[in-house]
């Protein structure tokens, strides 16, 4: 084959593809990065260590993605294979809804959009890969596809069972499918792949989700916390403008948010009809003004990056569409190459600071992991380094990250001062301030830590690199 015939073909695949190939590549590659540090390291210890599906806050939704790593559980795989494959199941799981929404429901705007929302506007939560906010945009997408794929059914009725079970599979995966879902069907309505009836079907069982949830939900769980919040944001109207979020926005539009800039401006100049565009415009308005009011008080990059992300998707799919109907005119796909481009520099940019996080770990287990498998290091020498972001999951980080560079477990735990008893007690690991002593019997094949008191030791580690605190 010659040179020529390789650049049509290239041409002629779908950008989705070549998104998702680089995209998968990155999540081999930066397999440790993304699962090693804060709520991912939970997830993945506790998946690990009980042998069994972990879903925080009820994301049932997940399941599909912590397959492959159970499996190797199940089998004794070593622990950067399970790293690894989590990763990829997290990653492959996506792209198995950009093919089927490309080549089972015919909707290349949908494998698109599907891309688009889990790259723009994205760096650090790249690297928070657990998020259930990914695997719903990716679903929504989905959804939206089987949406367009039944207008065009000879056979409408048969493909109700399949909007239903994306539905739920939206809902049961994160709270915010109230509004990707809702978007998704208002846009099906206005494009006319879906009818008002069949519509209002599916948003009457957003409802019944979502009144069954506000029923059902603890007051102290992180649902339930964040609800309170919106519930009680009114008092910081008069200083909208000066809450933690919006000044995020203002910091993002000087690099990760260019891109969302870009689809949002071409959206204005060539999206039609008027109400249409002005359905996704106010759709998309309105989700960020709900997300700045729930997290007023702020976060860190992660957390912000996520909340905003469903936004982003209510611009993507419409842009995808867009697209497709000029999809011959060549300025369109530079203009998505370029958003791609873009997008996959800032994730290999926040690579950076995660890649460090974990080398600075690393040293500690070299230079004193051998003689102390419990190592306590003193707060002072931590905070502003390398350790001090997501410092509350360092214990759980370093006993995986020594088990990939060994055959012992070797763990650290930041000390501030507290759980000077339980640091004495040769059967505790402490890895959680608010559960500080681990309570569960630890799998001894992958966590295998020696039964020693903790032991303080003294380090010098690198300044932290970034722009936010972690909250």
């Amino acid at each position: 084959m010659n040179l020529r015939c390789v650049v049509e073909r290239s041409l002629k695949t779908p950008s989705s593809y070549w998104a998702l190939l680089v995209y998968i590549v990155l999540a081999a590659l930066f397999s440790q990065e993304r699962l090693l540090n804060s709520d991912c390291s939970l997830q993945l210890y506790r998946s690990i260590n009980d042998g069994a599906f972990f879903f925080q806050e009820g994301r049932y939704g997940m399941f599909i993605t912590q397959v492959p790593m159970l499996v190797g559980v199940h089998l004794h795989w070593p622990m950067k294979t399970l790293i690894w494959l989590y990763s990829l199941g997290l990653a492959c799981t996506y792209g198995a809804c950009v093919i089927i929404a490309q080549h089972v429901f015919k909707s290349p705007a949908a494998a698109l959009a599907i891309m688009l929302s889990l790259i723009v506007g994205v760096g650090d939560s790249f690297f928070h890969a657990t998020t259930e906010t990914h695997l719903l945009l990716a679903m929504s997408g989905l959804l939206f596809a089987s949406m367009e794929w039944m207008a065009g059914c000879t056979r409408r009725a048969r493909a109700y069972p399949i909007v239903g079970i994306l539905t739920l599979w939206c809902l049961f995966t994160h709270p915010n499918a109230l509004f990707t879902v809702g978007f998704v069907v208002m846009l099906a309505i206005s494009s006319k792949y879906l009818r008002w009836r069949e519509g209002s079907w599916v948003l009457l069982l957003c409802g019944i989700y979502f009144v069954s949830k506000l029923f059902l939900m603890p007051e102290s769980s992180y649902d339930g916390q964040q609800f309170r919040s919106l519930m009680e944001s009114g008092r910081f109207l008069s200083g909208f403008w000066q809450l933690f979020p919006v000044w995020f926005i203002r910091q993002y539009l000087e690099n990760e948010y260019v891109a969302v800039v870009a689809i949002l401006l071409v959206l204005m100049v060539f999206y039609r009809p008027l109400p249409k565009l002005l359905l996704v415009i106010a759709s998309a308005t309105v989700f960020w003004f709900l997300t700045i009011l729930t997290f007023h008080e702020g976060g860190g990059e992660a957390m912000m990056e996520k909340s905003f992300m469903p936004g982003i998707f209510m611009l993507c799919l419409p842009f995808a569409m867009l697209w497709q109907q000029r999809s011959s005119q060549g300025c369109f796909t530079l203009l998505i190459a370029l958003l791609m481009g873009h997008s996959y520099v800032n994730i290999c940019i926040h690579q950076g600071y995660f890649g460090r996080r974990l080398a600075a770990i690393g040293a500690v287990i070299h230079e004193h992991g051998r003689g102390t498998p419990k190592m306590l290091l003193p707060w002072s020498e931590v905070e502003g380094s390398a350790l001090h972001f997501a410092e509350w999951a360092t214990s759980m980080d370093a006993m995986m990250l020594s088990r990939c560079m060994g055959d012992t477990a070797r763990t650290i735990f930041l000390d501030k001062g507290e759980n000077a008893m339980e640091a004495r007690d040769p059967r505790a690991f402490l890895y959680l301030p608010w559960q500080p002593t681990d309570t569960l019997p630890m799998d001894t094949f992958y966590f295998n830590l020696p039964r020693v008191p903790y032991r303080t030791v003294h380090v010098r580690l690198p300044k932290r690199i970034g722009r936010f605190s972690e909250g």
